[in-house]
């Protein structure tokens, strides 16, 4: 076995000498996946670093196997929901795993199940709302674990890491990251166990990429100075500016480097595409609309949608061409009808966004790029190499491919400037630690040790790890940074009567600990008596204010409100009072403020509205309604499991809102099978709330 370098600024590992064993579940197992097994045999934490569709999810599922065998439960994490829904479906047909438990916050399935999926948010709330129910774990599994740099959601992952108790055995599967070795020595150090490190830098498909503008055609990256030379003296001819793809799709068509996944970084243009590509082309025999038919009317049974005319009907006539569309915009059921029809390749072009690369897997022939730039949250650049490999990762198919053709489409700007070797050809970004401990992990800290001695869970952070490495001035700069931060957020939470002296918790503070995201907001409307007396439909509209961010553009018909008006000023003071007091404390406020942009439809849908008619109360995708209404329903049932004994008033009103707005395409159990046959009914037992 090795163990890390001891030195404080190692960033690599020794090599490993022995091996695992050579096969499991029937697969040969490649030398980096006998390398993990080997480290899992000897009770080592293990950081897999490796290519999309390199394999390791089987590494994930030889620790669940270990786990199983000591009789110990194994918990599987995942950034995503529409990945956690893929595992928990994956699992369930695995024969070797006796049950199987899905805890997302849309839905609980059998929490104490031997395999239990969950997003990593839910983890992390569980540990500090309930760890003594995670007391029988032996793995867990972080899927997508760089996924931690991810600049709003990343604290969870390494707060995750560090509150785990030390016993539970962490398996963390990662694309390839620059600063591995870094990584892998803070969570050796946090985690108290030796750590093997497993990198496979090798594809089992390779990939070949290229660039393509239509002026110049199809070519390799060698070839681009001498296009740029060819092109600059072009820069006032428009014919050079045109953007048109006809050539590259004809070529992908004409070649049959089919299925081919095109990515675009814009909702509205995956669609347009779709609709323009399926306009004069239809890429489906006859044999495959046969097959196209049986597997529409089969998910039609399970999903009770109509699609004689509106959204279905649309998509209905596209798909049936072998063409499609995927975005988070969609309905639920849009999309799994989309993916099934992907996975039998009935699809030949699916325009995407990038999500369908977040670990879903579902791999191409061939990927194509509409565009290196996309938005970053701040503004509009070349997107990262780690970012455009997850995705161009999708081409290539095992055992069908001999290699995976990755296109970019160039803009004349882009042949003339953009950065396309580091895009396709250079290293991979680092792990950047984005910690920032919400004020319900705070008040948590401050109930076991105190305010002074939580401030130093900074010091076993990735981010105290990282300044570490740089310089003692840096460190030491950061940790006064970070102290005065903790100080006056102790202060606020002081200042608003949740913590007390020592290691007091008062009675705001206990809410807070089972409102994760919102605690503030939510618990404030409580003690204050926004919720007294409200009606179902009107507590639903509330939440949904209060966890819904809206684009600037977004419309809704403000009267629909009128009626809870007067509750919607009461509420949107109390949440401003509270961010006054964070001002006040020093702090630049982090409390969100109420959005009701949302809320007109949540009202209309508890109160009745048919889901198709929704239309009228917002201008959002059906698909971000569905996301901020099951948002809102999690919400409930944190309220309504906090209330259950000190108000049980309010706690039915919150069990009934969940019944008005958990139907429809809001409900995940179709999306599941739990509506049909395909499961096993004794490894998905439902437990908990009838509403759940």
């Amino acid at each position: 076995m090795f163990y890390l370098d001891r030195s404080p600024y190692s960033t690599h590992a020794m090599s490993m000498s022995n091996l695992g064993p050579s096969h499991f579940k029937g697969f040969e197992l490649s030398n980096f996946q006998r390398r993990a097994a080997a480290a899992l045999d000897t009770d080592h934490n293990i950081l897999v670093a490796a290519p999309t569709g390199a394999g390791k999810t089987l590494v994930a599922e030889y620790a669940i196997h270990l786990a199983t065998s000591q009789g110990k439960r194994s918990l599987y994490t995942a950034p995503i929901k529409a990945l956690s829904n893929q595992k928990f479906r994956d699992f369930t047909d695995d024969e070797a795993i006796p049950s199987v438990g899905l805890s997302t916050g849309d839905i609980s399935l059998q929490s104490d199940a031997q395999v239990l999926v969950m997003t990593t948010e839910i983890l992390r709330n569980t540990l500090i709302e309930d760890a003594e129910s995670l007391s029988d774990v032996g793995v867990v599994v972080f899927d997508e674990v760089h996924f931690m740099d991810d600049p709003e959601r990343g604290s969870v992952w390494e707060e995750t890491l560090m509150f785990l108790p030390k016993n539970v055995i962490i398996v963390a599967l990662s694309a390839t990251i620059a600063n591995l070795g870094q990584f892998a020595a803070w969570l050796e150090r946090v985690r108290e166990r030796p750590i093997t490190v497993v990198e496979e830098t090798k594809r089992p498909v390779p990939l070949k990429h290229y660039l393509f503008h239509p002026k110049a055609g199809i070519f390799g990256q060698h070839r681009l100075k001498q296009i740029i030379k060819r092109f600059s003296d072009q820069s006032r001819n428009r014919n050079f500016k045109q953007r048109d793809d006809t050539e590259l799709l004809n070529n992908i068509i004409d070649r049959n480097n089919l299925p081919a996944l095109y990515f675009c970084f814009s909702r509205k243009l995956t669609e347009s595409k779709a609709q323009r590509t399926a306009r004069n082309r239809f890429l489906t025999s006859k044999d495959e609309r046969k097959q196209f038919d049986e597997i529409w009317q089969q998910a039609k049974n399970e999903f009770q949608f109509n699609d004689e005319r509106g959204p279905m009907a649309s998509l209905h006539d596209i798909l049936e061409r072998g063409i499609g569309y995927h975005h988070a915009g969609m309905l639920p059921q849009q999309k799994e009808i989309v993916e099934r029809l992907f996975s039998k390749a009935l699809i030949k072009i699916l325009y995407t966004t990038e999500t369908f690369a977040m670990g879903i897997n579902m791999p191409a022939r061939c990927v194509v790029f509409d565009s290196l730039m996309k938005f970053d949250g701040v503004d509009f650049d070349y997107m990262r190499t780690r970012d455009y490999l997850q995705m161009a990762g999708r081409a290539g198919r095992l055992g069908m491919d001999d290699e995976g053709l990755v296109y970019s489409v160039l803009e004349f700007d882009d042949v003339m400037g953009a950065p396309i070797h580091r895009i396709q050809s250079g290293g991979v970004e680092p792990i950047t630690s984005r910690f920032n401990l919400d004020y319900a992990t705070l008040v948590h800290l401050h109930g076991i040790a105190g305010s002074e001695q939580a401030t130093k869970v900074w010091e076993k952070s990735f981010a105290a790890y990282q300044a570490r490495e740089h310089s003692k001035q840096r460190e030491e700069r950061n940790r006064q940074r970070m102290r005065a931060v903790l100080k006056k957020r102790f202060e606020f939470l002081s200042a608003m009567g949740y913590i007390g002296e020592g290691t007091e918790i008062l009675s705001r503070g206990r809410t807070s600990l089972h409102l994760f995201g919102y605690e503030i907001q939510l618990t404030e409307m409580l003690y204050e008596g926004i919720f007294e007396d409200i009606a179902p439909e009107a507590l639903s509209a509330i939440v949904a204010a209060t966890i819904h961010q809206g684009r600037p553009r977004d419309t809704y018909p403000t009267h629909v409100l009128r009626p809870i008006q007067g509750l919607f000023r009461q509420a949107k003071r109390v949440v401003d009072y509270a961010r006054e007091q964070e001002e006040l404390a020093g702090l630049t406020p982090t409390i969100k403020q109420l959005d009701e942009s949302m809320s007109a439809a949540i009202y209309e849908y508890a109160n009745g509205c048919d889901f198709y008619r929704l239309e009228k109360f917002t201008s959002a995708a059906p698909g971000d309604f569905v996301r901020i209404a099951r948002m809102t329903v999690q919400y409930l049932r944190h309220l309504q499991r906090l209330l259950k004994d000190s108000d049980p008033k309010l706690a039915e009103t919150a069990k009934r809102a969940v019944k008005q707005i958990y139907r429809g395409p809001v409900d995940v159990s179709a999306e599941l099978g739990l509506n049909n046959q395909t499961f096993d009914s004794s490894k998905t037992a439902r437990t908990g709330e009838e509403s759940e």
